[in-house]
């Protein structure tokens, strides 16, 4: 392929692997914007079939180009179908298609299939393409490619870095107050302790009150890196962090987020006459918080 008379995008493949299905190997990769594709080569032998065939419309491969099949195509096929070129490892340019067309492709002979309109030929293709969805159904096309090519570490890497700048600012903020005293005298009401609000002295629990109430509702690979940036440090017997936590937190997520939930903690710690009445306030108050945080979790 002569890369000088192609009039579209060159990309470049940052992971390369093979899909292994149904006893084909199918080349595969992630291109630099992040898009997983397979080789032109692939898509014909995932459907075990040879690269040829007539092509009715311009835009599509031959695989579906038979004239019978041509009511079956959709205009979401018309867009995966497109080809999109990317540099192989010899250094020559070479076709692709995006991978979510093997499902597509799969679903236009299936509705054929059952429409009775495939050609005895065709029944091959029918069979082919219900093990392929099969293949696909606990699995998705993205996630199987990301495996195959070993990008699924690095997106974990950059999903984690990404999410780590989102909350984390780069240079430590100046301390500054952040929260109220009617926090902590809310605290002190729950627990039944006296309050002086004369006093900077405060018991060694409200720290924990706070972690668990209050941080512990962030992502936690978040806390860990800010935890790490600021360690405890010991002074004698006692053991303390330099800096507050909120310290190392971004202006425009970060700490908004904070106050946003601190003002809401603050509201259901008002309404609970004590400790236990709290911590069920606290559950039924903070549910879709909590369940988002373990859901984000899973993610990662």
């Amino acid at each position: 392929m002569n890369q000088e008379i192609i009039d579209a995008p060159i990309y470049e493949a940052t992971h390369r692997g093979y899909w292994e299905v149904a006893d084909k190997k199918i080349p595969c990769a992630v291109l630099e914007n992040g898009k997983r594709i397979i080789s032109q080569t692939g898509l014909f032998d995932a459907f075990d079939r040879p690269r040829k065939g007539e092509k009715r419309i311009e835009q599509l491969p031959s695989i579906v180009g038979a004239k019978n099949l041509i009511p079956f195509v959709t205009d979401e096929l018309i867009e995966k179908a497109e080809v999109i070129y990317y540099r192989h490892t010899n250094g020559k340019v070479a076709k692709g298609y995006n991978a979510e067309v093997i499902p597509v492709i799969c679903e236009l002979y299936i509705d054929a299939a059952e429409s009775g309109e495939l050609h005895s030929s065709q029944e091959k293709l029918a069979d082919r393409a219900m093990i392929l969805i099969r293949a696909l159904a606990k699995v998705g096309i993205t996630a199987l490619i990301d495996e195959a090519t070993g990008y699924q570490y690095d997106r974990e890497s950059q999903e984690l870095q990404r999410l780590l700048e989102v909350y984390i600012a780069k240079d430590l903020m100046k301390w500054q107050k952040r929260f109220p005293n009617q926090y902590y005298k809310e605290i002190y009401r729950l627990y039944g302790w006296d309050y002086n609000p004369e006093s900077s002295k405060r018991p060694q629990y409200i720290g924990n009150f706070t972690n668990k109430y209050v941080y512990d509702l962030f992502p936690e690979v978040v806390m860990e890196e800010i935890k790490r940036r600021n360690p405890v440090v010991k002074n004698g017997s006692k053991s303390y962090r330099r800096n507050k936590n909120f310290q190392y937190m971004t202006t425009d997520i970060g700490l908004p987020q904070l106050d946003i939930h601190i003002s809401k903690l603050l509201g259901v710690m008002k309404l609970s006459d004590d400790l236990e009445q709290f911590k069920r306030n606290f559950e039924r108050a903070f549910e879709e918080e909590i369940n988002q945080l373990k859901n984000d979790v899973e993610v990662l």
